[in-house]
């Protein structure tokens, strides 16, 4: 299975850079340290917690997965570098909104409550996730928003 690139900008809650400062890199709802690595082979491990640049930019390599981090108090999904090639979720369900709509329902037939991570423009953003059942879920947001959802098991 090939190693992914994950890159995330870390900032404080007033909205600084996590600049030169290391985070933990957990399994989402989880409180496992991932094995991190500082190139697609995986040959050169990366101590985790995990540093972040001078501009508060968290990036390394890993296993396929849903990964987070915390700092103050703030959490932070961490993302697939655009530029990543391999796919990072065997089996993800992406749907694509095309169309601005302040509720998105998604009909996914995963057969559990999937990780959602919601790109609008490429950039992760926040909205609202209510598991209507295990085939189904809702994305609500305070305006109008399209984009694309990624669910995973």
């Amino acid at each position: 299975m090939p190693l992914i690139k994950y890159s995330q900008y870390i900032t404080y809650p007033n909205g600084s850079p996590a600049s030169e400062t290391t985070v933990p890199v957990l399994l989402t709802g989880g409180n496992v340290l991932v094995p991190l690595f500082s190139d697609k082979a995986g040959t050169v491990s990366l101590t985790n917690p995990a540093p972040t640049d001078a501009d508060g930019l968290l990036t390394f390599f890993a296993a396929p997965g849903s990964f987070c981090t915390e700092l103050a108090g703030e959490m932070f999904h961490l993302m697939v570098d655009p530029a990543e090639a391999d796919d990072a979720w065997p089996g993800t369900f992406v749907h694509v909104q095309p169309v601005p709509a302040a509720v998105w329902t998604i009909d996914h037939h995963i057969g559990i409550p999937p990780a959602v991570t919601v790109l609008v423009a490429g950039q992760p953003v926040d909205g609202e996730v209510a598991h209507v059942d295990s085939e189904q879920l809702t994305i609500t947001f305070g305006a109008p928003t399209a984009g694309t959802a990624l669910l995973r098991r």
